[in-house]
């Protein structure tokens, strides 16, 4: 569930850089990947339970 909280985020801060900041396709992507990575970071750091 983490995974699709953290895409649908990229997704929305990518929309956000391409439009509303008027930053190209290259930068709204670098932050689109940045914050799935996050994301990822934070599913294989966190203990099972």
């Amino acid at each position: 569930m983490g995974m699709v909280v953290s895409l649908f985020l990229g997704l929305a801060a990518m929309v956000i850089v391409y439009g509303w900041l008027e930053q190209g396709g290259g930068v709204a992507g670098l932050i689109f990947f940045g914050i799935v990575l996050i994301g990822a970071v934070i599913r294989v750091v966190q203990p099972r339970s």
